[in-house]
C-alpha cells in the first residue's frame, strides 16, 4: 500500500500517519516545522481522521489526531504528513 499527502485524503477518512517528509515551501524553518507536528502528537503510526476540509477540498483540513485531539492545517503543513488509508470516506465507497 502506497502513502499519500494528508491533503490528497477525502473528507471522512481514517489512515495512519506513515511519515513526515520535507517541504520546500518552508525553507529554512521546515525542521522547525517538522519538529512542531512532531511536538503536538503527528508522529508515524498515530491514526488521523479527515473531518472537514475547505471550499473544492483544498486547505484548511480539520482533522482529528488519534481519538480526541483536532487540529486545523493549512494546505503545506498537510503536504509534510503522508499517510496509509485504512478506510475511505462512505460517500466514496
Amino acid at each position: 500500500m502506497s502513502t499519500v499527502p494528508l491533503y490528497d485524503l477525502p473528507k471522512g477518512s481514517l489512515a495512519y500517519i506513515d511519515s513526515i517528509h520535507p517541504c520546500q515551501e518552508f525553507g529554512e524553518l521546515d525542521y522547525s516545522v517538522g519538529r512542531r507536528l512532531a511536538d503536538l502528537g503527528f508522529s508515524d503510526g498515530t491514526t488521523i481522521e479527515v473531518i472537514g476540509t475547505g471550499l473544492f477540498g483544498q486547505g484548511p483540513y480539520a482533522i482529528r489526531l488519534g481519538e480526541h485531539a483536532q487540529f486545523s492545517l493549512r494546505h503545506t503543513e498537510a503536504s509534510k504528513i503522508h499517510c496509509r488509508l485504512l478506510k475511505a470516506n462512505k460517500e466514496a465507497e
